[in-house]
């Protein structure tokens, strides 16, 4: 199994959102946010379908309930304003998908029939590799990066590790702090940022 890396740096996740919206990639744009919003496993983010973000009108959900695949374990995801701002272009862009609430959101654009099959992990996998390939992000970043950058960035604006631990579903505390990874970078910054 290879170790997956987080975005830890937040310019570039700017930097990624720009770059995808600059070649007005919005629903690649959508997968990343939604992904990095969600903490969702790779899985079942490609599963998400347009009854899931938006009502039979078209308006944008405030959240929507999602059964994991790997837990059985049902995940209320919570539709952040950014992310909604991007749902907003999406309709736009695609509002002939939004008008079908079984099609996936995440549809792969080369397989027919089109919108009703949604991209595939190993698809998904090399997007996210390249989207960080070309913002410099040259290690281990896959599919499971857009989860784990969830979790990283959580930990790193304070928020208890009993709520990271109930939103990426966890069964103990113990798998959360294993699956964050703290580097030995972060604990000599944290010894010189305290510095008693």
């Amino acid at each position: 199994m290879r170790f997956v890396e987080p975005i830890r740096d937040i310019k570039k996740v700017t930097q990624i959102k720009n770059n995808l919206r600059g070649a007005n990639k919005i629903r690649d744009l959508l997968l990343f946010e939604l992904g990095i919003n969600s903490a969702l496993r790779i899985s079942d983010l490609l599963r998400v379908q347009v009854k899931d973000l938006f009502d039979e009108k078209g308006n944008i959900n405030d959240f929507f309930d999602i059964i994991e695949e790997k837990t059985s374990k049902t995940n209320r995801i919570t539709v952040t304003p950014k992310v909604q701002e991007t749902l907003k272009q999406y309709r736009e862009m695609y509002s002939y998908v939004i008008k079908k609430p079984e099609l996936y959101i995440f549809f792969h654009s080369k397989r027919s029939p089109k919108w009703e099959v949604h991209i595939d992990r190993k698809q998904a996998w090399k997007m996210i590799h390249q989207w960080c390939i070309d913002v410099w992000l040259k290690w281990n970043f896959w599919g499971h990066t857009l989860r784990k950058t969830w979790g990283y960035q959580a930990r790193l604006n304070a928020i208890p590790l009993e709520i990271i631990q109930h939103k990426l579903n966890h069964s103990s505390l113990a798998v959360t702090q294993k699956y964050l990874w703290i580097t030995a970078d972060e604990v000599d910054a944290a010894c010189k940022k305290l510095d008693l």
